[in-house]
């Protein structure tokens, strides 16, 4: 048995695992997937106060409460909190799993990465609030961009939940280290018809330090569109860290 705690990405919260927490539960696992501060069900929160520290001190917290180290999963921009996590409390931490997760170099921000990649739609999709605190995806783009090879509900029930996005996290350059995040064993499932975070730069994560690389044939959103699968990759992990 293993604990997951499963990180989602931009303008998402927790629900976004609602078709993996069963899966893993009904294998025996424990699964949590909390909405980080300002996300899904969080309207407390306001966007000035949201920041990657913020977001690290809240799932640090939560991996201080779990007697056993944690498989933590982070998907898409998840991939940044995940990082920061294993650089603070990486002895908490029994594997990092990017699900098609982000990891900028260190002095790098997400935006720095995201927006040198020619073939990601994710340059013409982002739309600033006019404070600077947020930013959203067009609405129009959003199926194409996040959802490619989602079942039709499933894409509207995601999109009629998504929310803005505090700015603050991927304008945050990366901040970690060989000595801390570098010793926490490391997994990558590549989602290989990703249009938002592309194959090459998924790709350009993995071909920067050691990674145990998997592959789903699946758009940016594999939580979705193929969780049994996704499951599947993530018992695998399961049965390799045991």
């Amino acid at each position: 048995m293993a604990t997951f705690i499963l990180i989602h990405g931009a303008c998402q919260g927790g629900w976004c695992w609602e078709k993996v927490v069963p899966l893993l539960e009904a294998r025996g696992h424990k699964a949590l997937a909390p909405d980080l501060p300002g996300s899904g069900d969080d309207h407390l929160t306001p966007p000035a106060a949201i920041s990657l520290p913020l977001y690290v001190d809240f799932v640090s917290k939560m991996l201080d409460k779990e007697s056993e180290p944690v498989i933590l999963v982070g998907h898409s921009i998840g991939g940044l909190t995940i990082t920061h996590a294993a650089e603070a409390r990486r002895r908490k931490i029994r594997a990092l799993v990017y699900l098609t997760g982000t990891l900028p170099p260190p002095g790098k921000t997400n935006r720095d990465i995201t927006g040198s990649d020619p073939d990601s739609m994710i340059r013409r999709a982002y739309e600033a609030d006019p404070d600077g605190l947020t930013y959203t995806f067009k609405r129009s783009i959003i199926p194409t961009l996040l959802f490619n090879d989602c079942d039709p509900a499933d894409v509207y029930r995601a999109v009629s939940r998504m929310r803005p996005q505090a700015a603050a996290i991927v304008n945050t350059p990366m901040t970690y280290t060989e000595e801390r995040f570098g010793g926490v064993p490391r997994w990558y499932i590549e989602c290989l018809r990703n249009n938002a975070i592309t194959l090459p730069m998924q790709r350009m994560v993995t071909s920067s330090m050691p990674f145990n690389i998997l592959q789903l044939d699946a758009g940016h959103s594999p939580n979705y569109s193929m969780p049994e699968a996704l499951v599947e990759h993530l018992e695998t992990i399961v049965q390799k860290t045991a």
